[in-house]
């Protein structure tokens, strides 16, 4: 497993002194990044063949967020593959040494000429050592609708959205979602599905649904191609 350990500072604050959730995702993400960076599939080994870990969905729990200055330890390991899929797990650990944030993610390999999955080599496995999986409550990777949602607002993607794949970065989809939350709400777990990815200039549609517990955003095109579904589970809910 990999771990690395730092400070909740001041700029990843929000009101309550807490650490934002796009913050920890963008922990998250790093971790993933400097774990690869110390073994032997690195971002210039997939880069080299044409190759790149696309993120497919998260579902991440959280007991509770960072405080301001905290220390926190940040894990990831990978847990299973398929032919095409990357089962990764992530983990906050507070500075009282407690599980307070855990989050199961997939991600599929593809061809980034073809833009299409490519199967794992022998090779690339064998550059990834498994840990066992997380315990925690795993939700489907598919999120299903519960109606039909209201579009609320839109926005054109900007270049410091962007990452180095190319597309508008997959922390930014929850940034917008977040957004959409009534001023008083307050959540307890957040999924993602990720099914089409939103490029430089593209026009994205934010539509909403809120029923039974649950906060549902739709991220879409002009012609109502679905980019992601984020949906938040509302503290208080027991669904």
């Amino acid at each position: 497993m990999y771990t690395y350990e730092m400070n909740a500072g001041y700029s990843v604050m929000d009101e309550s002194l807490c650490m934002t959730v796009p913050a920890i995702l963008d922990c998250f993400q790093d971790a993933a990044i400097f774990e690869s960076e110390n073994g032997r599939i690195n971002v210039e080994y997939l880069y080299s063949r044409h190759i790149a870990w696309i993120l497919s969905s998260w579902q991440i729990v959280i007991d509770r967020r960072p405080r301001l200055n905290e220390r926190i330890k940040i894990a990831t390991a990978p847990y299973d593959f398929t032919n095409y899929v990357g089962f990764r797990n992530f983990s906050v650990w507070g500075e009282d040494g407690a599980l307070i944030v855990r989050a199961a993610s997939v991600w599929t390999l593809i061809d980034t000429e073809k833009l299409c999955p490519v199967r794992l080599t022998q090779e690339l496995q064998e550059g990834y050592e498994f840990e066992p999986k997380l315990e925690m409550e795993y939700a489907p990777r598919k999120i299903a609708l519960l109606g039909e949602a209201q579009v609320q607002d839109q926005f054109r993607v900007r270049k410091f959205q962007i990452d180095s794949n190319k597309h508008m970065n997959n922390v930014e989809y929850v940034r917008y979602a977040m957004e959409t939350l009534p001023e008083d709400a307050a959540f307890r777990e957040l999924r993602v599905e990720y099914k089409k990815a939103a490029l430089y200039g593209d026009e994205v549609t934010v539509a909403v649904l809120q029923t039974q517990g649950k906060h549902q955003v739709v991220l879409q095109d002009r012609e109502g191609a679905v980019y992601a579904v984020v949906e938040f589970t509302l503290e208080g809910s027991t669904v």
